[in-house]
Formats: structure tokens, C-alpha cells, sequence
């Protein structure tokens, strides 16, 4: 137990341990990482798909001017248009490739993934309310 008690013990042993702790940090911030890319690349889907849906339907019904949120005086191409400003301001591919090369603390990685989560959430709610919403229309036409 003298070992202990010298100084090249503790000089191999503090590095060793700090190695160790940094490499778990570091894949920890990796695999939150991969996380954070994956939920982006899936709002990026989402969006387009909701937007190419609108567009189909904006077109189909002539539907351009007809309001999607009559209490807020919203019309479907308003809303398109909107949903094109947030994805090319927020969700655009030289905005992902900015993440995918940045450097990122961890509670810089949670809290933007805390961010998409709730996106993710909001958009899968606009999908369904627009795929209803194409359901019930084509029970007109």
C-alpha cells in the first residue's frame, strides 16, 4: 500500500481518470448528438410532407383564399406560406449542416432537443388535423 502513497501513482492515476471521464462525456454528448440530428431530420420530413399536402389540397380545391382558421382570418395559403418562411428560417438543410459540424455543450444539446421534441409533437398534430381535414373534404367532392 506504500504505492499509493508516491507521487508517480498519483500522476499516472489522475490522468488516467480524467481520460475516463471524458471519454463517457464525450459519447454521452455523441449519442445526444445523433439524437438532435435525427429529430431535426425528422421535422424536415414532417414539414415538407405537411406542406406538400397543403399545396395538393390549396390546388385540388382551389382552396387558396378559403380560410383554414376562420376565427384568426387564416387562409390556407397564408398558412402555407407561413409553415415556408418557419421551415426555410428554422428547418433548412444549411441550418442542420451548421448542428451537424458545431460544437455543443451538453445542456446546449438538451435544451435544443427539448426544442424539436415539442416541434415534433406540434407538427405530428398538424399532420393529423390536415389529414382529417382531407378526409372530410373528400366526402364533398
Amino acid at each position: 500500500m506504500d504505492i499509493i502513497q508516491t507521487r508517480e501513482f498519483w500522476y499516472f492515476l489522475i490522468p488516467v481518470v480524467i481520460g475516463i471521464v471524458i471519454y463517457y462525456a464525450g459519447k454521452s454528448t455523441k449519442d445526444e448528438k445523433e439524437l438532435l440530428l435525427v429529430l431535426f431530420k425528422s421535422n424536415q420530413i414532417l414539414s415538407l410532407r405537411i406542406q406538400e399536402r397543403l399545396k395538393e389540397y390549396i390546388d385540388k380545391y382551389n382552396a387558396g383564399s378559403t380560410f383554414a382558421f376562420p376565427d384568426n382570418n387564416i387562409t390556407f395559403q397564408t398558412y402555407l406560406d407561413t409553415m415556408t418562411e418557419q421551415f426555410n428560417s428554422n428547418l433548412s438543410d444549411e441550418i442542420f449542416n451548421n448542428i451537424k459540424i458545431a460544437e455543443m455543450t451538453k445542456p446546449r444539446l438538451e435544451s435544443h432537443i427539448q426544442s424539436l421534441s415539442k416541434q415534433n409533437e406540434a407538427l405530428i398534430a398538424i399532420e393529423i388535423d390536415t389529414n382529417l381535414l382531407f378526409k372530410k373534404q373528400k366526402q364533398f367532392y
